[in-house]
């Protein structure tokens, strides 16, 4: 392609090869790589790892805690009065003095994920087109201020406005992480370092409740779930800003490292994966929604999403009728399981990148999380600490299978080209789920929601026996890859054009 041709080619989202930036510094080539330069001692790569991993992983694990905050505060925020009527003293948005009916607040969960989901795939695309770290700071403090803005809101139509488009800044901002990570990351150190991204939900979700719990006594003439709001949107909006400064791109361009550890930085890059091209190659975008292993991974994180959003939406509810009944004491009870699952979620994500598996992780979790969920249907009404122990285990089980499962999805996508489309399909698809979690647990079941728990049930079984045979089919793959064309040595293949359909590239089981 000719270099005039590459300017007309340049304003076009779809970017065949426009060549990687100038290098950077003199030891580097033309297109970033290095040149004539040692591999990194292992004792190198450990000091450039502990530095990576300290500018990125803080940075994105708070984003997510107050990502997942500002999502599921709704839960608290209804116990705190936004369902009520808005000429009652709590000022809520519901008609006059009426509260919202069980469906009307369904809605207003629900529709959040609407707007997540329709704006996946195009946030996905931008980590791959723009600058990483101005497409972070552009989606985190769009969220914060919808946050904030929900203070305003006098009625159903403001809070489901509101919904949609918190949902919508949240999609360009989180599919994409993943992706980026993937950037930094090899294969087999992904899954632990999205534990510390995706375990903030665990503990945003304890924290969460705290925060409720703090904000349910303050005295003040505006309505608890106002300040509430306020609480949890304003820290996050200052944090986007930083990102501008703090978190690097990619490790060709803005990597913020210098000298020996830049050329460690792009070393590990081609060591993993050799790749030429960059934009949105046509034929990539193509082969990812054609893909049967998107729509495999995408069916296990529906099942898993599904099971999330019924716990982060309604795991207040469930607490309050198991007998917890004031709402401060509720909150506060949603802690513990939270604090569990962010204990399990580590463990998990260690042990599956030690073991380069995921598939059976993600089995044996939520067959245990399925029969946690048939044990709440079924034990007596009066079993308070066996019910609450069940809630526990269920909640850690299921939010376990979160780093592996994306961690695998993003393993097994040959190239930054493919992973970005495919990683946008993967979570868009799989979070419709959402949508359909957001009606488990109507009110009109309170307390025992025996319905809502058989369906968590039925959802987590489904979430094992996909993932098994996804990983079944996975492992029948490679062993025909390794009879046909031998097994894998040496140099990373060149996915530039075949991503994982390349005969030397092996999947993640």
């Amino acid at each position: 392609m000719g270099t005039d041709e590459k300017l007309e080619k340049h304003g076009d989202l779809f970017v065949e090869d426009v060549g990687e930036p100038r290098s950077i510094g003199a030891d580097l080539e033309h297109d970033g790589s290095p040149r004539n330069v040692p591999q990194a001692s292992g004792a190198e790569e450990r000091r450039y790892l502990r530095k990576l991993d300290a500018i990125i992983l803080p940075m994105i694990a708070l984003l997510y805690f107050f990502e997942y905050i500002d999502r599921s505060n709704i839960a608290n925020a209804k116990l705190l009065g936004l369902d009520k009527g808005h000429d009652t003293p709590n000022r809520g948005v519901g008609p006059g003095v009426k509260a919202l009916t069980a469906t009307q607040w369904q809605m207003a969960v629900m529709i959040f994920y609407v707007g997540l989901s329709l704006l996946q795939i195009p946030g996905s695309i931008g980590y791959r087109v723009f600058s990483p770290s101005k497409w972070i700071a552009f989606g985190v403090c769009g969220w914060c201020v919808v946050c904030v803005l929900q203070t305003t809101v006098y009625n159903l139509s403001g809070l489901l406005a509101c919904r949609v488009f918190l949902g919508a800044f949240e999609g360009l901002f989180g599919t994409g992480i993943v992706y980026y990570l993937s950037l930094w990351y090899h294969r087999d150190e992904l899954s632990v370092r999205l534990f510390w991204y995706l375990g903030s939900t665990a503990f945003a979700g304890a924290f969460g409740g705290l925060i409720a719990y703090g904000v349910g006594h303050v005295s003040s003439s505006v309505p608890d779930w106002k300040i509430l709001f306020v609480v949890e949107g304003v820290p996050g909006f200052i944090l986007g800003l930083s990102c501008l400064y703090w978190l690097p791109d990619r490790p060709k361009q803005n990597s913020r490292f210098k000298g020996r550890q830049q050329q460690i930085a792009i070393q590990r890059y081609e060591r993993e994966s050799k790749e030429t091209g960059t934009g949105i190659a046509r034929k990539h975008f193509v082969s990812a929604l054609g893909d049967w292993k998107t729509y495999a991974q995408a069916s296990i994180y529906f099942t898993s999403s599904t099971l999330i959003a019924s716990i982060s939406g309604f795991l207040p509810s469930i607490v309050q009728g198991l007998g917890y009944t004031s709402s401060t004491s509720a909150n506060l009870m949603t802690v513990p399981p939270y604090a569990a699952a962010f204990a399990l979620m580590f463990i998990t994500s260690y042990s599956s990148d030690r073991m380069k598996e995921r598939g059976y992780h993600i089995a044996v979790l939520s067959t245990i999380a399925a029969v946690m969920y048939l044990c709440l249907a079924n034990l007596p009404d009066g079993s308070l600490s066996a019910k609450y122990a069940c809630v526990c285990i269920a909640v850690s089980c299921v939010y376990s299978t979160y780093p592996p499962g994306h961690a695998w999805a993003a393993n097994n996508f040959g190239n930054e080209s493919k992973r970005a489309i495919g990683m946008g399909a993967f979570t868009a698809l799989g979070n419709l789920g959402s949508i359909a979690g957001a009606y488990f647990y109507p009110s009109t079941e309170a307390p025992l929601y025996r319905r809502g728990h058989y369906v968590c049930f039925a959802m987590a079984l489904c979430a094992a026996v996909f993932a098994l045979g996804n990983s079944l089919l996975l492992q029948a793959i490679n062993r025909k890859r390794d009879m046909e064309f031998g097994t894998v040595e040496g140099e990373a293949p060149d996915v530039t054009e075949l991503a994982d359909g390349h005969p030397m590239f092996r999947y993640i089981t």
